[in-house]
């Protein structure tokens, strides 16, 4: 009795073997799963698991949807690039799909409306780039682990949002023609750089829990929310937007300088600029501002004030219609102090004070602008200013430059730290 049933066990157990080898193709556990043919695409569909990487190749009898209707975990990377235009291919969907040990890189699908992706939670990288008809990538927003970039690239897509994602990279959003919100909730820290650049004009940004990134640059935004940023490590940039108020209620650097022997290429510090809707902005602790503060053509921008700001590593540039500049804890420009304005009885007086007891280093401008000078790229110069800024010192002082006619204050900060470039 008792060797029949060893027996039908047996046999159901090769049976189960038998169907499970059936199930899993060998193509499955190859270092590159390469997908150029339908009948290919048929096959890999039987997948639950990928051994290496999934490389998709343009094949002109695809159906219009790509699906992994089995697919769970990829220990490698998700590919495909240099499809045709005229493939047919609109949605890809993988909707078991949980983990993927490398990037998920798709580009130039010319015609993928939908990217089906909800359960996908942990990858290395994301990259979507050349993806002009893209309207739905619902795995941007499921996302919980990712050791590198997340960059979004020429899409249609209206919405980028995900409140699970503490940590990043790159970030960067640029050339998505329909977006219109941007949300981060869950990140706090981008370790280089969190970036927005031609995309849609008035782009809503919301990083609400964002603390500490290396560059921080955003263009054509129409509101940016970073209640908790404290640092921003390179530069902090924000260009042709029309966000009415900029607050940073928590920023108190720009900039950290790390090492001498690192080049310093550009002049970027904090800068404020073209934003013509701009009314008002607050960065009341902000401290210290490396490499140039700068704050030009706001046409709405009446008052500027920074209340704790006492070093500027680079040099101060400020331009526009402004009636009043507050600096009062300012004790070091480590460069020229520029400042041009056309706005009538503007007084430049207390300004000069800046000049006249050592606070200023380089020459110092009112209302005239003057360009700001560029920095030398080589890593011998750049080592020589960062050597004479550390061994040269001022007397500690404070200014108020009101316009004669009235009492508008308008703070205009910008902090200087130490900045690694």
């Amino acid at each position: 009795m008792l060797s029949n049933i060893l027996l039908i066990t047996a046999v159901g157990l090769g049976s189960f073997r038998s169907v499970q080898s059936q199930s899993t193709p060998s193509i499955c556990d190859n270092s590159t799963l390469l997908i150029d043919s339908r009948q290919v695409l048929t096959t890999a569909q039987e997948c639950t698991a990928v051994a290496g990487d999934i490389v998709i190749q343009y094949a002109s009898d695809y159906p219009a949807t790509i699906e992994f209707p089995n697919l769970e975990s990829i220990d490698g990377s998700f590919l495909s690039i240099n499809f045709d235009e005229d493939i047919r291919v609109t949605r890809l969907s993988a909707p078991k799909l949980k983990s993927v040990t490398a990037d998920v890189y798709i580009s130039r699908w010319v015609n993928l409306t939908t990217i089906n992706m909800p359960v996908l939670t942990t990858i290395n990288r994301v990259r979507l780039n050349n993806l002009p008809s893209l309207t739905s990538a619902n795995f941007l927003s499921t996302l919980e682990s990712i050791e590198n970039n997340y960059e979004v690239t020429n899409t249609s897509l209206k919405e980028i949002t995900n409140d699970k994602l503490p940590f990043a990279v790159f970030v960067e959003i640029f050339d998505n023609k329909e977006l219109e919100k941007f949300e981060l909730k869950g990140l706090k820290n981008a370790s280089y750089n969190v970036a927005l650049r031609r995309n849609k004009p008035g782009v809503e940004v919301s990083l609400p829990a964002l603390k500490e990134v290396f560059y921080f640059e955003f263009q054509r935004i129409s509101s940016l929310e970073i209640p908790e940023l404290e640092r921003v490590i390179g530069h902090f940039v924000v260009n042709d937007s029309t966000v009415e108020s900029l607050e940073a209620p928590k920023l108190q650097n720009v900039g950290l300088w790390y090492d001498p022997s690192i080049s310093i290429t550009n002049n970027r510090g904090l800068v404020i600029q073209n934003s013509g809707d701009s009314e008002s902005l607050s960065f009341p602790v902000l401290e210290a501002v490396q490499l140039d503060l700068v704050i030009r053509n706001n046409s709405a921008l009446r008052d500027i004030s920074f209340p704790m700001l006492r070093r500027v590593t680079g040099n101060i540039g400020l331009e526009g219609t402004f009636e009043s500049v507050r600096l009062p804890e300012l004790d070091r420009v480590g460069g020229i102090f520029s400042l041009g304005n056309d706005e009538a009885g503007f007084n430049c007086g207390d300004l000069q004070a800046f000049k006249t007891n050592g606070t200023i280093r380089g020459e110092f401008s009112c209302p005239r602008y003057q360009e700001l000078p560029t920095r030398s790229s080589s890593i011998g110069e750049s080592e020589k200013e960062i050597k004479d800024w550390l061994n040269w010192a001022s007397p500690s002082t404070g200014f108020e430059s009101f316009r004669s006619m009235g009492a508008v204050a308008f703070a205009i900060g910008i902090s200087t730290i130490l900045l690694v470039l």
